[in-house]
């Protein structure tokens, strides 16, 4: 076994996330769970959720934006596990792979600690890695150079040992910038595929 870790991304990468999937637990109109995840709980108020934002600042930021809508943070925070799906079993099976193969394996994601709280109850398989590192643990997201340094740091890897996974490509990119190997998750097969390319894993 060579240096090299592996570093997973979770969301949309062995955990399927989607944001709809809470909010439709609070509103009753497809057509407007759509307009309150594209417009008023977007992707830019979810990331300050991930970089550790108090909720109340949160619940101003989306009012600011959008008068009267701050009690979709609170609905979405209440139903948040309800935008989980079942673990991905082929990422799963590249985890459990890589361990037997002796290789060390870490998560690196952007998400909430108020939403994070718990959920190795309901996923037991974050148990497989070796370490988690959640950014609103640390205040920081991808692609951030801070939290990939503070991964580093946290478990003992120097940045040319990283193979980084992650389906944002902004987020590779990111790693890439800190000195990691990374690629975009597609889905397993390709992500197999890609440590295999890089001995991580054998191939069939």
């Amino acid at each position: 076994m060579d240096g090299r870790v592996v570093v997973f991304d979770l969301g949309n990468v062995l955990i399927p996330w989607d944001r709809r999937q809470a909010i439709a637990r609070f509103v009753d109109d497809p057509d407007e769970v759509e307009r309150i995840a594209e417009e008023v709980f977007d992707l830019e108020a979810n990331l300050h959720l991930d970089r550790g934002a108090a909720i109340e600042v949160v619940r101003d930021h989306v009012e600011s934006r959008h008068p009267g809508h701050g009690w979709v943070v609170d609905g979405y925070l209440e139903h948040f596990l309800h935008s989980l799906g079942e673990v991905d079993p082929g990422t799963e099976s590249i985890l459990d792979d890589l361990a037997a193969a002796g290789v060390r394996r870490y998560a690196l994601s952007n998400w909430s600690a108020v939403c994070f709280d718990g959920i190795e109850e309901h996923y037991p398989v974050l148990d497989r890695f070796d370490g988690v590192l959640i950014s609103g643990e640390v205040g920081t997201c991808k692609p951030d150079a801070a939290i990939y340094r503070q991964c580093e740091e946290r478990f003992g890897f120097a940045a040319g040992e990283a193979v980084f996974l992650d389906d944002n490509a902004d987020n590779v990119a990111g790693a890439v910038a800190a000195g990691w190997d990374a690629f975009v998750f597609t889905d397993a097969d390709v992500a197999r595929a890609e440590l295999v390319a890089r001995g991580l894993l054998e191939g069939a």
